[in-house]
């Protein structure tokens, strides 16, 4: 009679996770294979499917770099796949951090990413959704004033550190460069860095100052080009036009004066009146009384 002997959990469950990952890996090359036939003239496709088909973790990294490139073309195709392959492969080697620095990137360069829950891990999903939240909270609207652009390494490059190079200003006041964390750098300069999401700062004397968040890829040289808006460029508000002066045609004044009330005939009739009520109390007035004496204008 045979004797059943069972697995030990710890080895049953590892067998059954590798099995699982197999078949996932299985159906993401078949998907691959069927874009590879009708993307044939990208190469990525082709490299995205042989990385599913590496079970070497070092060998699959590699490919997937590669795949990555951004440089090859607009991240499309099997780019979304490479990336959440490439974040499972570090998630399964421990590398979680490392993961989470690959897909902010990925998620800086293409926000309309989305995760594929069905064929990848609940870790891939839950990581992506990390890194797409914290490039949300710190992106900033002076975004847009940076270029990145990337210097991408050879394929058999096992680099760990990446590089932050400034490109050259043609501002006319000097440029100031700042990285959070780790010193300044100047225009042309570079620095080596721990793979990781960096603040950087830029200024300049007569020019708004720029904040901005990059990450910082393994073997891989980011390259930023500021492009700084001088202050005087901002327009002031204007006062509106004073109204114009206009002057008079002959005659007009005259005119207007005719139109006006008769002051004079006011004068005239109140002066008159007091003559006649002196005269009726019986005496000329007071020699002591003043006069009134009222003036016209000779008519025209």
């Amino acid at each position: 009679m045979a004797t059943r002997v069972p697995l030990r959990p710890g080895k049953d469950a590892m067998s059954y996770a590798i099995a699982s990952m197999r078949f996932t890996w299985l159906l993401l090359l078949l998907t691959l294979v069927g874009r590879a036939s009708v993307h044939a003239q990208d190469p990525r496709d082709a490299m995205v499917a042989r990385a599913f088909n590496e079970f070497d973790a070092a060998q699959r990294l590699q490919l997937l770099m590669s795949a990555l490139n951004p440089t090859s073309g607009p991240p499309r195709g099997a780019w979304p796949v490479g990336v959440q392959l490439l974040a499972q492969t570090l998630i399964e080697d421990g590398q979680d951090s490392l993961a989470a620095v690959w897909l902010r990137w990925a998620v800086r360069l293409a926000p309309d990413l989305q995760p594929d829950t069905v064929q990848f891990l609940p870790k891939v999903v839950a990581a992506y959704r990390s890194a797409r939240d914290f490039v949300l909270s710190t992106r900033a609207p002076t975004d847009t004033a940076a270029a990145t652009t990337w210097l991408w390494p050879a394929p058999d490059t096992r680099e760990r550190t990446g590089r932050l190079q400034i490109a050259g200003s043609n501002l006319a006041a000097p440029l100031r460069i700042d990285v959070r964390g780790v010193g300044p750098i100047g225009p042309g300069g570079s620095v080596p860095l721990n793979p990781g999401s960096y603040q950087i700062s830029a200024a300049a004397a007569g020019y708004d100052s720029v904040r901005v968040m990059r990450e910082v890829l393994p073997g891989v040289t980011t390259v930023l080009e500021f492009h700084l808006r001088s202050a005087l460029a901002q327009v002031a508000p204007t006062k509106p036009a004073a109204p114009a002066k206009t002057t008079p045609a002959p005659g007009a004044a005259q005119q207007q004066k005719k139109k006006g009330f008769p002051v004079g005939w006011v004068v005239l009739g109140a002066g008159a009146a007091a003559g006649l009520c002196a005269i009726l109390c019986g005496g000329n007035p007071p020699s002591e009384q003043g006069s009134i004496t009222v003036t016209f204008p000779p008519n025209p």
